[in-house]
């Protein structure tokens, strides 16, 4: 039992979590056609040991406590006057240039992601709160070139295929956007989503440099969805793999290209003692991978946009 036990948590489980979402899902369970009987039958057994841990995990819901609320804005304001100090000067801009040798892994092409403060989950009570910080390198990028496509809301459903269903901006001022995600994953039979509405602020410090702070202000997961049955959980009720999502984006242009970087913080319902074993792991590890697959997202749009728009350009008759 032991041993199935290892070998469960290591291959079989996968945690996705973006900007509004994570959700749990089982992988490999079918082994794909590879390895031997001795495997499949051990694959069919941690499928069936998972399902039978994880079911009262996932149904069961829970409400937002006061006090892991007040955890949460705690930790946001702490935040806050970090990116302060770091947009004032007492500290680089980016977090890839307070230690020698990221900044030049990024340059060569690594998406480089850490937990903030060299640590995350931090437990807060009844609740977790994860906070990871990565940056990608667009070469041959303009600082508006990145803008531009992180302002592309509307296709952010092309660009960040298959976790955002649907976004859309809602209110746009002067430094101010509201916009409206629609998160989903979908796993065997299952679909899983949350929608969420952000308010988003956004500093330009000059013609290089500019930075943006994303606010939940909403998060709703949704049950049945793409069924007959499909509704939207009550806000602070559900799961809880979500509560509330906080964003820091900063872009700097330099060195023949922009450096893009996200700190992407969370918190969701803290891990009950029994799944400790089991989804401990996995939440000081996976967010580490979602952020991984947003900054590539982002690079990998970045780059498809502006060859789009260059070749537009050459095209025109002169």
């Amino acid at each position: 039992m032991e041993t199935a036990e290892h070998h469960c948590r290591e291959r079989f489980v996968d945690t996705y979590s973006r900007e509004g979402i994570a959700m749990v899902t089982i992988t490999n369970i079918l082994n794909l056609g590879f390895g031997h009987m001795g495997l499949k039958l051990k694959t069919r057994f941690c499928a069936t040991f998972l399902l039978v841990l994880l079911a009262p995990a996932l149904l069961s819901a829970a409400d937002l406590k006061p006090e892991t609320l007040h955890a949460w804005d705690a930790y946001v304001r702490a935040t806050k006057m970090r990116v302060e100090a770091h947009t004032r000067g007492d500290a680089p801009f980016l977090w890839v240039d307070e230690e020698r040798g990221p900044a030049q892994r990024v340059r060569t092409g690594e998406v480089v992601v850490e937990p903030e403060g060299g640590g995350s989950p931090h437990t807060v009570p009844s609740g977790l709160i994860h906070d990871w910080v990565g940056t990608v390198f667009v070469p041959g990028a303009r600082l508006e070139d990145v803008v531009r496509v992180l302002d592309d809301y509307e296709r952010y459903s092309d660009f960040y295929k298959p976790m955002v269903a649907k976004a859309s901006l809602l209110e746009l001022t002067r430094g101010h956007e509201k916009i409206t995600l629609l998160m989903t994953l979908r796993a065997f039979s299952v679909t899983a989503a949350v929608e969420t509405d952000n308010e988003v602020a956004i500093v330009k410090l000059s013609s290089d440099k500019a930075y943006s702070l994303s606010t939940s202000i909403r998060v709703q997961e949704i049950s049945n969805y793409g069924k007959p049955g499909e509704h939207a959980l009550p806000e602070n009720h559900g799961p809880g793999y979500v509560w509330r999502t906080f964003t820091v984006t900063r872009l700097e242009q330099r060195d023949g290209g922009v450096y893009t970087e996200i700190e992407m913080i969370a918190m969701s319902r803290r891990i009950a003692a029994v799944f400790r074993w089991l989804f401990q792991p996995l939440a000081e590890q996976l967010p580490r991978k979602v952020l991984v697959a947003m900054l590539e997202d982002t690079r990998a749009a970045v780059v498809q946009e502006t060859q789009t728009t260059s070749l537009r350009a050459q095209a025109r008759p002169r």
